[in-house]
C-alpha cells in the first residue's frame, strides 16, 4: 500500500512541476508578446507610412473578440495619424503646385 502512495507522491510532484514549468513558458510567451506590441506601437508612430498594413494585419490576424475590443482605441489612434499624415502631403503636394505657378507666372511678366 505505501508503494501506491508513494507512487502517487511522485505522480503528483511531477504534474505539479509540469505545471510550474507550464507557466514559466506563458511568462516568456506573454514578454515576448508584450515586447512586439511596444515596436508596433512605436513602428506606427514614428513611420506613418506603415500604418495601414499594420491595420490591415490587425484585422486579419486577431480574431478574439476581447482582443479586437483591446485594440480599438489603438486603431482609432493610429487610423487618425494615417488622415492627418495623407492631409499633410496633401497640402505640401498642393503647396509645391502653388509655388510653381507663382514662379511660372513671375517669370511670364
Amino acid at each position: 500500500m505505501s508503494d501506491i502512495k508513494t507512487l502517487e507522491q511522485k505522480k503528483q510532484e511531477a504534474l505539479d512541476r509540469a505545471n510550474r514549468l507550464q507557466k514559466q513558458i506563458e511568462k516568456k510567451l506573454n514578454g515576448q508578446k508584450f515586447v512586439l506590441g511596444g515596436m508596433l506601437m512605436k513602428i506606427a508612430e514614428d513611420e506613418p507610412e506603415r500604418i495601414p498594413q499594420i491595420l490591415a494585419d490587425i484585422d486579419k490576424y486577431v480574431t478574439r473578440k476581447a482582443d479586437i475590443s483591446r485594440l480599438e482605441g489603438f486603431k482609432s489612434e493610429i487610423g487618425s495619424r494615417v488622415a492627418e499624415s495623407s492631409n499633410q502631403s496633401d497640402t505640401s503636394q498642393n503647396r509645391a503646385v502653388y509655388d510653381d505657378n507663382i514662379q511660372s507666372s513671375l517669370l511670364d511678366n
